[in-house]
């Protein structure tokens, strides 16, 4: 779904929840397009089992997988998430939680795809899960310095955008030391150039 932001006349692609693909609506919101289906991401999954298992129990890896839901209803990880960006040309950093977060997070960093968090959450009341939400900057038009922030959370209505930096940093410091979450950059990938 598509969601028109009043204020810049931006078109904003947000995904909404649907199962436990919060893992495929981060990634889609995050490239603002259906880029991955349940089957591409099932199949990066299928991969990164099969590559850590033993031959006996490869057939095991289709119905019992450690990198996705055994029910079918998604909840990937972040080796999935890992990988199908790494197939896009971008990479994941982890943010190391002793750094301060307004120096590592640029928000004018070209080079920032956006972000993951990964948001513990109590599902039914019973027992622990985690929710994927997807923070994506935009570059206003022709101005590499003026960026709007994005929350593409799939379990909101419509995608909010940030106030201001200091905003986001509040969020986000709320998530890693309040929610003990974590936060991924997505970065395109430099490639080290021939002497």
């Amino acid at each position: 779904m598509e969601e028109t932001d009043r204020v810049t006349k931006r078109t904003v692609y947000h995904e909404r929840q649907r199962l436990w693909f919060c893992g495929q609506h981060t990634l889609n919101n995050l490239f603002q397009d259906k880029v991955f289906t349940k089957e591409q991401l099932d199949n990066i999954a299928l991969k990164l089992a099969e590559s850590t298992s033993s031959a006996s129990s490869t057939r095991k890896t289709y119905f019992i997988n450690p990198h996705k839901s055994v029910f079918e209803v998604g909840n990937y990880d972040i080796n999935v998430l890992e990988m199908a960006l790494k197939e896009k040309g971008l990479e994941v950093q982890w943010f190391d939680v002793r750094k301060d977060i307004r120096t590592v997070i640029q928000f004018t960093d070209a080079t920032l795809f956006g972000l993951i968090l990964n948001v513990p959450t109590i599902r039914f009341y019973l027992w622990k899960s985690y929710h994927w939400i997807a923070i994506k900057p935009f570059f206003k038009h022709d101005d590499e310095k003026s960026v709007e922030v994005f929350n593409l959370d799939s379990k909101l209505n419509n995608p909010e955008k940030f106030e201001d930096f200091e905003k986001v940093y509040k969020f986000l410091e709320y998530i890693v030391y309040h929610k003990n979450g974590n936060v991924f950059l997505v970065k395109a990938s430099i490639k080290e150039e021939d002497s």
